[in-house]
């Protein structure tokens, strides 16, 4: 008994009460991640997430650093590039797209035994739930999700109390935005690791000097080039966050007197020497450094909007005047000031992190860390301006592009700082009351993760436009050595393991460049993402040729004359959403496996009394190219 007695004693008020509070923390977290995994999970949803994960399969088999997503721009890089003129598209096309680090990481799980499983069983209609591999990536991704929260509470810690590093991280586990990037297949939950990595070795070197007795010269030295290698590995994982190294190097010139120029001068010679290797392999590849990359600089501009760059083999990107490069900026950083930046991290703690500027520290070390951070997020912002592109515009706030997201930890420690120092100075009659104000604050903070957990519950299933069994179902009629042609080249890569090309921007000289001289295309496939498009402004202005293309298959029912893919599956008006020609018949005659009803909130949100609009059409004889028995039938009026 009296054993007993000590052992509940030490569980209450001793030594184990901690870790029976840590146990109950790791306990909540596990229950929130098993919650959200339920309710909240999706397939992959962007278009830089199925790249990475298909390129890392590609490293995981042996292939190296190939794609199997292929951009009509990174075909006229090499074009240009190699003196043979040859487009790399007959064999393995080497990626210029993707920095290497995140898909090396992938690639390295994806050699566990078990981990991931590519092909999707067999199964009936509607039974199709999730698919495995984008689950075992959203599990990986949330594994660096809390390494970097248990990174964020060391800091904190360190620097200010156990109370506020409590408050950080409980806001840190119910921001609703994080927990999206985790299952979002984005390189962001690794890059947000690294980031705090950094911060982290940064304050270690700055309170280390400070403290009695100080860092040594040898501890200091590696702390530095820690520094400037993670650095190096952020642009690895991100080119954009290659910008970090200048406000690090600016910490280090200030953070140890007598040592203003050795320290950032390590650190820099180390990130230099670091990136080296993979620029190196660039250069040699494609003559830049940095792959397509600063082709983004371009994009989302008058003349290249959305991807139209992408598509084309040889742009003139001479055609994009410095006031066009200005506009994008100017338009970008007034979005950036009205939306991205008060929205940081889906929380309001951002204004008291810039209200906190008028309390100054006493402490050197947090007005250095704060000063640092608030320059870390100009750079990142000036940077996730010059650089967004289209993936911005296709999945808002969400995407890859999204720079500013890495500085929320931060962001949210030094808020709770300053929430924690108004609290706890007001005048109150009893203690409890701030503890109470204090877990009023988190739930607040937890509301919009709340809110999330509430019904109707989510679909995994990313539709429209991708649903796995259907992408895959199409690309398996294809051999691996054969090209198809596609609006979503990225997801055919991933879900079917097939050399997508992205869709040309005609379907006569452009579509032909590539079929006739570089490698012959085998198969068309259009989706949604060119069907849904506006009839003015997306076919008959941007895509007008593909536009009228379209509209002859759908409302005539045959190939526009001098098309050289004349075959079509005879299901195919039966099955609208998609379009898909081939140069012979593959396909089996039964339908794919078609998503589900009701994953289209514009298809439910239809009077399900109304018929559908059918548009008269005037049977013809078939072409002497086509075969009768699988032509598509047109639709009856």
């Amino acid at each position: 008994m009296p054993r007993l007695q000590e052992l509940i004693h030490a569980l209450e008020v001793g030594a184990g009460a901690r870790y029976l509070r840590l146990a109950a923390l790791i306990l909540g977290v596990v229950s929130v991640a098993v919650v959200y995994n339920l309710r909240e999970f999706k397939n992959l949803h962007s278009e830089d997430a199925m790249d990475a994960a298909q390129v890392a399969r590609n490293i995981a088999e042996g292939r190296g650093f190939t794609t199997r997503c292929i951009r009509p721009l990174s075909m006229g890089v090499l074009i240009q590039h190699r003196e043979d003129r040859s487009p790399e598209i007959r064999g393995e096309h080497p990626d210029l797209a993707n920095p290497p680090l995140y898909p090396l990481v992938l690639a390295a799980f994806m050699k566990v035994p078990g981990l991931f499983d590519h092909q999707i069983p067999s199964q009936k209609e509607g039974q199709f739930r999730r698919y495995q591999p984008d689950f075992a990536i959203a599990f990986i991704n949330q594994g660096f999700f809390f390494i970097a929260v248990g990174l964020t509470w060391r800091l904190a810690r360190r620097l200010f109390d156990a109370r506020v590093a409590l408050l950080t991280t409980l806001a840190l586990l119910g921001c609703d935005i994080l927990w999206q990037f985790s299952t979002s297949g984005q390189a962001t939950m690794f890059a947000l690791a690294l980031f705090l990595c950094l911060v982290n070795t940064l304050h270690a070197l700055d309170a280390g000097n400070r403290r009695e007795p100080p860092l040594g010269g040898v501890p200091t030295v590696v702390l530095a080039l820690c520094a400037g290698l993670l650095c190096a590995l952020l642009l690895l994982t991100r080119y954009s966050l290659g910008i970090l190294i200048l406000p690090v190097l600016v910490y280090l010139a200030t953070a140890i007197p007598g040592r203003r120029v050795l320290l950032p001068a390590l650190a820099a010679v180390v990130f230099f020497g670091a990136i080296s290797p993979w620029l190196v392999r660039n250069w040699q590849v494609s003559g830049n450094p940095f792959g397509i990359a600063p082709y983004s600089i371009v994009q989302e501009t008058a003349t290249f909007s959305e991807n139209w760059l992408d598509r084309v083999i040889e742009p003139d990107v001479s055609k994009v005047s410095t006031d066009e490069v200005l506009r994008k900026f100017f338009i970008g950083a007034t979005r950036m000031v009205r939306e991205e930046l008060p929205q940081l991290g889906g929380s309001w703690l951002t204004a008291f992190f810039l209200v906190g500027f008028l309390v100054p520290f006493i402490d050197v070390a947090r007005s250095r860390l704060r000063w640092f951070a608030l320059g870390s997020l100009a750079c990142v912002a000036f940077a996730q301006i010059l650089s967004r592109t289209h993936l911005s515009v296709d999945t808002p706030q969400i995407n890859s592009e999204n720079l500013i997201i890495l500085l929320s930890p931060l962001v949210f420690m030094f808020g709770m700082a300053l929430v924690a120092l108004l609290v706890f100075s007001l005048d109150v009659t009893m203690e409890i009351w701030r503890t109470v104000i204090l877990g009023v604050i988190v739930a607040i903070l937890w509301l919009p993760l709340a809110l999330a957990f509430g019904p109707p519950r989510n679909s995994a299933i990313v539709y429209p436009p991708y649903y796995p069994p259907t992408i895959q179902n199409v690309a398996q009629w294809f051999e691996p050595s054969e090209l198809i042609m596609t609006d979503m080249p990225w997801a055919v890569a991933w879900y079917g393991n097939r050399q997508a090309i992205l869709l040309s921007p005609s379907p006569d000289k452009d579509y032909l460049d590539i079929s006739d001289w570089h490698k012959t295309v085998n198969g068309l496939y259009l989706t949604r993402i060119t069907l849904d498009q506006r009839f003015l402004s997306g076919w008959v202005l941007n895509a007008r040729k593909w536009g009228r293309f379209i509209i002859e298959i759908l409302t005539r029912g045959e190939v526009p004359k001098g098309f050289p893919l004349r075959r079509a599956p005879s299901f195919m008006t039966t099955f609208p959403d998609h379009v898909l020609l081939s140069d012979k018949n593959r396909w089996q005659e039964s339908l794919p496996i078609a998503p589900p009803k009701g994953l289209d909130p514009r298809e439910s949100a239809k009077p399900s009394a109304e018929p559908p609009l059918t548009l008269p059409t005037t049977p013809r004889a078939p072409t002497p190219t086509e075969d009768p028995a699988t032509k598509a039938s047109p639709p009856s009026p």
